[in-house]
């Protein structure tokens, strides 16, 4: 969802005066971290699903508990697989009112329109939190590699004739924002330490690193290429429209039960930009410095130097 969008929801309702959301707003560009989280850390709710009851009054729609809950297979065959992918929407309910769906983006207000075009029927939007929503699309549709082919052809349909400009604007389009997620989402699963997006001088190739060795994903046709690479430089709030330096940037991406911090680097190269994501998950890692087994002269003297008001620490050694 759009950050500007969430933060002038809980204006609207007074639960952040304009002061409070400068400084959220800043922050989300600072750490990388969802808006949700970022709202449970300044304690303006309690839980980063707490917002979710709140985007649900403001559309007027009920929420739904998706943890144990199976949708039957005459509910999934109202909408294909593809749709329910490109769109992120996964099918409820149905009655003589319309198609009940939950939503990966239920503020879009373009999402229910185009739903209905493609389906022919009434649609009546529900609410869910939206890590929840996308992982029981891919539980019912399939899983990662099926919703992959799906989407792709869904931007091989849409993107081929684009010019150089409209294909800039398609990072924000929903295949690509689609696809770009299920790129990591799948990178994540895999356990891998970084991802790569690397154009070439006739294909773009996404890699993903997993101990040690390179694992390359089904390749996007060449053309998406700069749509995919200008996505992922939005999400890690980095200057799309600069190709000529290096940058870098952040990505905090929420998996299930998981937070995800992903480093990012551009490198402009000659065939163009190329990217690498560092993956860290923190649920693995025990960043706790007492934890790490250090003896104790040892222990002392690290805590002692970095209480100095100057000076610099340094810690040397293989990466990851």
């Amino acid at each position: 969802m759009d950050n500007q969008q969430i933060i002038e929801l809980f204006q609207s309702r007074g639960l952040v005066d304009s002061a409070l959301a400068q400084d959220i707003l800043a922050e989300v560009g600072h750490s990388g971290k969802e808006i949700s989280e970022i709202l449970a850390d300044f304690q303006v709710v309690q839980h980063r699903d707490d917002i979710w009851p709140v985007v649900a009054s403001e559309l007027g729609a009920s929420m739904v508990d998706l943890r144990n809950w199976t949708p039957p297979e005459a509910l999934l065959a109202l909408v294909p697989a593809g749709t329910a992918r490109l769109h992120g929407a996964l099918p409820v309910s149905f009655d003589e009112t319309g198609l009940y769906v939950a939503l990966v983006d239920p503020l879009n207000p373009q999402t229910p329109e185009d739903l209905r075009f493609a389906l022919g029927r009434e649609i009546n939007v529900v609410v869910a939190p939206d890590y929840l929503v996308e992982a029981k699309i891919n539980e019912c549709y399939g899983g990662e590699g099926k919703a992959m082919e799906d989407i792709l052809s869904q931007l091989d349909a849409s993107s081929a004739n684009m010019s150089q400009a409209e294909l800039e604007s398609e990072a924000n389009s929903a295949p690509i924002i689609r696809y770009v997620d299920l790129v990591l989402y799948q990178a994540i699963k895999e356990k891998a330490s970084d991802i790569h997006f690397e154009p070439f001088e006739k294909e773009f190739r996404i890699r993903y690193r997993v101990d040690g060795a390179l694992y390359e994903m089904a390749p996007p046709p060449f053309h998406l290429a700069l749509p995919i690479l200008s996505r992922v430089k939005v999400m890690s709030n980095m200057n799309i429209a600069e190709r000529r330096v290096p940058q870098d940037g952040r990505i905090v991406k929420q998996v299930g039960d998981k937070q995800v911090d992903m480093r990012v680097s551009s490198l402009p190269t000659h065939h163009g930009e190329s990217i690498v994501l560092r993956v860290l998950d923190r649920s693995s890692v025990n960043l706790s410095l007492e934890n790490l087994g250090l003896t104790d002269h040892i222990y002392n003297y690290i805590t002692d130097t970095i209480e100095k008001p100057n000076g610099i620490f340094i810690v040397t050694g293989p990466t990851g």
